[in-house]
């Protein structure tokens, strides 16, 4: 019902779907008529408020929904007080994708879900056309993107009169074999990222945004968002920023992006948004301003004359939704739901891939996920499909204590850099160690392939005043490779060796989003680096502790897209 609202309507779903990208215009009174710089657009990627600003977004659509299932319930003639109830209870679901490799069949596989099975108002069984494999454009096509005579992008996705994944060519169906081993191959990497994340990442901007930074050894949620994107999308909607709200899987993933962030909020209780400085534009705010939890996350509507800030759904149970983790903690001992958090993540996302060369004590297998609730239209779907809940109940495991005796190793990293104006035409910046395969579209199945970036940015800047004012900013994301380089037989310990063997088979490639392999040469501001990080902790340590990034520069030196040498600086500590 909400996809078939009229698009002219500002609770449709075309409308709600186009805040996040195209066609960029006004929404539900949000900022003047003519927006505050031209072009416009209200995204906030690569800000410090990325995270934040998507949570409003979600309750947005979530209450939205919750309207529509509400108005149905009213509707039936059987058993009304039991729908109605469900209606109320009714939440977004999420796809954890660290537990998980595959969303529930029921959103990506339309050769056995095109239709699924319902309880009609009159009690009778019936069929509907599934809604949750794509949206279906009202007038048989997409939203342009604006034109711009130094800009040579073709668009293609204007031209799809629904929303796809992994498209074959044009006006091609889903590839379902291809989604699945995207998200399958990558998969190892995605919870190694996450438990890294949530566990050793303690600083706002280092958690939130892909901007670069200082220090980082790990992805930061947006580059992983961003990936995840890449992955489910891969030629299609979601692999592009302008068009990805418009895949009904785009609410799906931030659900379980804003469960990443409650889940780190309340690991590190004490942090929150960092202020950024020399801000973009967007159709309410202007450049050079001040952006921090005070900024207004619109046009997100909090009061008829106010938008909701980061302060103010700090706290997400205040719109009125909270996650499986958080049932039957006492919220306000933020130490002991810190402990408790910390506890659950670790047995969610920790094993010995995490860091595969440190020697501590793993947890011999991750905890079983949440059962999922039983409300709403859950009973039909597959059991990894949980819901964010009202209430429930959750125990938590203890462990035993821990030696003194110190065990050390390294974690060796793949760190990639470059300014966003060089990537508009770029999927991911593919890392191999061997050669680059010849087949770009089956090189994840290639035992060189590493790992890839995949920055998730707007192919289309012209329209969004954030994406205009960002070229310059440098984006960042890492590539961990120790795993690969045991299993080459290397002793990640001689740090001679290892760089004598990335010298010689470090490679990198460029993947457009026409689906082909792009010229390194063409990214004039990337720098790939090779990076390490000394891990270590008692023995018998389930978790290490984090030492210093060293950089070795040397290793990509003279080759495009490498490290440039400077006169006169040690190529360790640049």
């Amino acid at each position: 019902r909400c996809q078939k609202t009229s698009e002219d309507l500002v609770d449709s779903y075309f409308q709600i779907a186009g805040i996040h990208g195209l066609p960029y215009v006004r929404w539900d009174g949000a900022g003047p008529e003519q927006p505050v710089e031209v072009p416009a657009g209200y995204c906030q990627h690569f800000t410090t408020i990325i995270t934040t600003w998507h949570r409003p977004y979600c309750a947005l659509y979530e209450q939205t929904i919750n309207r529509h299932a509400i108005d149905i319930a009213a509707e039936y003639k059987v058993d009304r007080e039991e729908w109605q109830k469900a209606a109320g209870n009714l939440r977004l679901p999420y796809w954890d994708w660290a537990v998980h490799p595959l969303p529930p069949k029921e959103f990506y596989d339309h050769s056995q879900f095109s239709q699924v099975a319902i309880i009609l108002p009159d009690g009778t069984s019936g069929k509907v056309d599934n809604p949750l494999l794509a949206y279906k454009f009202h007038t048989g096509k997409g939203p342009e993107p604006p034109k711009d005579p130094n800009f040579d992008w073709k668009n293609s996705l204007a031209d799809f009169p629904a929303t796809v994944r992994h498209p074959t060519g044009p006006n091609s169906t889903s590839d379902i074999d291809s989604f699945e081993g995207y998200l399958i191959r990558q998969f190892e990497r995605t919870r190694r990222d996450i438990a890294a994340l949530l566990l050793k990442v303690d600083d706002w901007f280092k958690f939130g945004t892909q901007a670069a930074g200082s220090g980082s050894f790990t992805n930061s949620l947006e580059a992983l968002h961003g990936s995840l994107h890449f992955r489910i999308g891969r030629g299609g909607h979601m692999n592009q920023e302008p068009y990805a709200a418009f895949d009904p899987i785009f609410f799906l993933h931030h659900s379980n992006v804003d469960r990443v962030l409650a889940l780190w909020q309340a690991i590190h209780y004490q942090q929150w948004v960092s202020p950024q400085n020399d801000s973009a534009a967007t159709w309410v705010t202007k450049r050079r301003t001040l952006v921090d939890e005070n900024t207004p996350l619109a046009p997100f509507w909090k009061s008829q004359t106010n938008f909701w800030t980061s302060a103010q759904c700090r706290d997400w149970t205040v719109l009125h939704y909270t996650y499986p983790e958080f049932d039957g903690l006492q919220m306000t001992d933020t130490s002991a739901v810190s402990e408790a958090i910390t506890r659950r993540a670790r047995d969610l996302y920790y094993d010995d891939n995490t860091f595969p060369a440190f020697s501590g004590s793993i947890p011999t297998a991750p905890a079983a996920p949440p059962a999922p609730p039983q409300v709403g239209f859950t009973t039909i779907l597959s059991a990894n499909f949980i819901v964010r809940t009202i209430s429930g109940l959750w125990s938590v495991l203890t462990r035993a204590g821990r030696s003194t005796r110190l065990s050390e190793s390294i974690e060796w990293t793949v760190r990639i850099r470059c300014k966003q104006a060089d990537l508009y035409k770029t999927s991911s910046i593919l890392i191999f160690l061997g050669g680059i395969p010849s087949d770009g579209n089956t090189c994840i199945n290639d035992e060189r392939f590493a790992g890839s970036y995949d920055p998730f940015v707007n192919p289309y800047p012209q329209g969004c005043r954030n994406c205009v004012d960002n070229v310059n900013t440098v984006l960042e994301g890492f590539i961990h490779i120790t795993a690969d380089l045991i299993r080459q037989g290397l002793d990640v310990m001689d740090v001679g060796r290892v760089k004598d063997y990335l010298q010689q088979n470090l490679k990198w490639a460029v993947w457009t989003h026409g689906g082909e392999y792009g010229r390194v040469e063409d990214l004039k501001s990337l720098e790939v680096t090779v990076i390490d990080t000394p891990i270590y902790g008692p023995e018998g340590a389930e978790i290490p502790l984090i030492g210093g990034v060293r950089k070795h520069s040397e290793v990509t030196f003279d080759k495009p897209g490498g490290r440039v040498r400077v006169l006169g600086h040690s190529s360790a500590h640049r």
